[in-house]
């Protein structure tokens, strides 16, 4: 009882800060096209002032490689990174793009972690952990006080990944101001 307490007077706590306008943090989520396939991103930004936010994002993507043989491959990566607002419209403050970069590490699985192809040719690449940097765009348009619609772009450069060195991701979300 005591916990169902505490998380609904969270909630409306969180719900009447996000109302003034100050934000201190802002989840988001998108989904669309990753290399060969489907991505998805969750995102947790810790909001330093209104132009500067540090992000914590999670993302995932399914994909298959489709060349001689169809190999899928699947990401699952985590991100740190630092953006900063380099446009916002001026009289409203409805629109707005950031700008970011920071580092990333994951793990990839290649051929569900088989080496064997259904042919019986046996893969050179391998199922590992996989690490590197990334930069990334984001524009954003307030739809209210609490949520905005997310447009994302990040580009990463996996130092040691056999699906390839450069990956992207473009994506549209929903984006929701905490408090």
């Amino acid at each position: 009882m005591k916990t169902t307490i505490s998380i609904i007077v969270f909630f409306f706590s969180t719900m009447a800060f996000s109302q003034n306008g100050n934000y201190a943090s802002s989840v988001g989520i998108s989904g669309g096209y990753a290399e060969d396939g489907f991505g998805i991103m969750a995102t947790y930004n810790y909001h330093l002032n209104r132009n500067r936010y540090a992000q914590l994002s999670v993302f995932v993507a399914i994909a298959e490689d489709k060349g001689s043989f169809d190999i899928p491959y699947n990401i699952f990566t985590v991100q740190p990174g630092y953006f900063f607002k380099v446009w916002e419209q001026k009289n409203f403050k409805k629109y707005g793009v950031n700008l970011g970069g920071g580092g990333i590490f994951g793990y990839e699985v290649i051929n569900n972690g088989n080496s064997l192809l259904s042919n019986g040719a046996i893969l050179d690449a391998k199922s590992q952990f996989i690490y590197g940097i990334f930069a990334g765009i984001e524009g954003e348009i307030a739809l209210s006080n609490d949520f905005s619609l997310l447009i994302k772009a990040n580009e990463y450069y996996h130092i040691n990944s056999d699906v390839g060195k450069f990956y992207p991701y473009a994506g549209l979300g929903l984006r929701y101001f905490l408090f």
